[in-house]
């Protein structure tokens, strides 16, 4: 019996485990930021690339299991759509290193800790969307938790659109400007993906309530 309720239990464990690899990476990101000294390193990049991988093997081992399931605790689609989306969370964060690594950024924006903030107060309510989901349909604050990662997630656009703006109002060079909207992009696709695990999950509650 106890075997059993474990069984069931699995796949919000997963999606809770799986998100730690973002939370990870997202840490590494922000010391590599606080740190920055003149440029990203071959280090920097296979470092974070490790905590992607390690999150992609993780997910792997999940979509196997549940190819395997009859029994899910809420739809196997649902499962899959979460986990999948939670995992792109990683890359997301990769990216951000990527981009500065690749167009060879000489400094992170100024912004760059702001968004980091943002992303990590967003984190912090989706942590607490997963722990609660197990228990969706007793849950009472599992809505206003998902309702606050989407207002969070409102000020990761209001800084982009203002530092955007001021990015082309600023006296930078050409390609300065193109390698700094490069990253303060990719830190807005954090902020968005990070949405959108939330209400991924929120659509998967309606539909198996």
């Amino acid at each position: 019996m106890c075997k059993k309720k474990k069984e069931v239990n699995y796949y919000f464990k997963a999606f809770m485990e799986s998100f730690n690899y973002s939370i990870k990476a997202l840490e590494y990101l922000e010391k590599v930021v606080n740190n920055f000294n003149g440029g990203i390193t071959e280090k920097h990049k296979d470092e974070i690339h490790v905590i992607e991988h390690e999150a992609d093997l993780y997910l792997n081992s999940v979509l196997k299991k549940l190819s395997r399931e009859f029994i899910t605790p809420i739809e196997s689609e649902d499962i899959l759509a979460i986990i999948k989306k939670i995992d792109s969370a990683t890359d997301a964060i990769e990216d951000v290193l990527l981009n500065a690594y690749v167009f060879g950024a000489k400094k992170f924006p100024e912004v760059s800790l702001q968004f980091i903030d943002i992303i990590k107060r967003e984190s912090q309510a989706l942590a607490v969307v997963l722990e609660e989901f197990p228990n969706f349909k007793r849950s009472e604050v599992l809505k206003d938790k998902i309702m606050e990662v989407l207002s969070i997630e409102e000020e990761g656009d209001r800084l982009f659109i203002s530092s955007l703006k001021e990015l082309y109002e600023s006296s930078l060079r050409t390609r300065e400007i193109h390698v700094a909207e490069s990253i303060i992009r990719s830190f807005e696709a954090c902020c968005d993906i990070i949405e959108e695990i939330a209400q991924v999950i929120d659509e998967a509650v309606m539909k198996n309530y």
